[in-house]
């Protein structure tokens, strides 16, 4: 019983990560991305608030020469 319940965890994990990279690879023409500065990363709070202001996917970002996380909100230009 339990392995079938850890077997199962793992396929809903394993689909999970492959359909987050799908995500990840779909065509940048006609995406847009803004910097959400009102809101610290965390917590799933970036996906929120990009979900909620733009219908896009939030992703939290480390950039270059920078020591903090930032807010990166993916969504379609219209």
């Amino acid at each position: 019983m339990t392995k079938s319940i850890i077997c199962a965890f793992f396929i809903i994990f394993i689909l999970g990560m492959v359909v987050n990279e799908m995500e990840g690879l779909q065509e940048e023409e006609g995406r847009c991305e803004e910097v959400l500065k009102e809101i610290d990363c965390g917590a799933g709070n970036c996906s929120a608030l990009c979900l909620q202001k733009r219908n896009g996917l939030g992703r939290c970002v480390l950039p270059e020469g920078s020591n903090t996380l930032q807010c990166y909100c993916y969504y379609p230009c219209l």
